[in-house]
């Protein structure tokens, strides 16, 4: 695909992650596809690497939660079949939590669609937003 091709694709999954459009993210990311957040697991929960469904079912659990929620992409690069995406978000629920992080985001395209995708973020910003979560019941 032309680089052009490729990055409407993933300003397309970021429009998609935008408006919690789990549905649409995924017919973004190719069947073999995975994402993944590089950081130590066994100090970051959310962290390692996941399948396309395995992904899809953890943004729905952790995007699922917010009452509001706005992903804007400030800065995209593409050259042949790599993106990079410089992003940031804010979020509030449930109830008064608040949530913002700035990302950065190399997707590596196969066939017109995302195959591997590594996201950067602040680690810390999850962590501080899910110590105001509400215990669960």
């Amino acid at each position: 695909m032309s680089t052009e091709a490729n990055k409407q694709t993933v300003l397309k999954a970021c429009k998609c992650i935008n408006d919690r459009d789990f549905e649409g993210l995924l017919a973004c990311i190719h069947d073999e596809g995975s994402w993944s957040v590089p950081y130590r697991t066994d100090r970051f929960p959310f962290a390692g690497f996941r399948d396309k469904a395995a992904f899809g079912e953890m943004l729905a659990g952790i995007l699922g939660g917010f009452s509001e929620f706005s992903f804007e992409v400030t800065g995209i690069t593409s050259e042949g079949d790599r993106v990079a995406v410089e992003a940031k978000s804010q979020g509030v629920g449930p109830g008064t939590a608040t949530y913002q992080n700035v990302y950065n985001t190399t997707f590596e395209m196969k066939d017109g669609l995302i195959h591997t995708a590594r996201e950067f973020f602040d680690p810390f910003e999850v962590l501080a937003y899910v110590e105001q979560l509400p215990p669960q019941a």
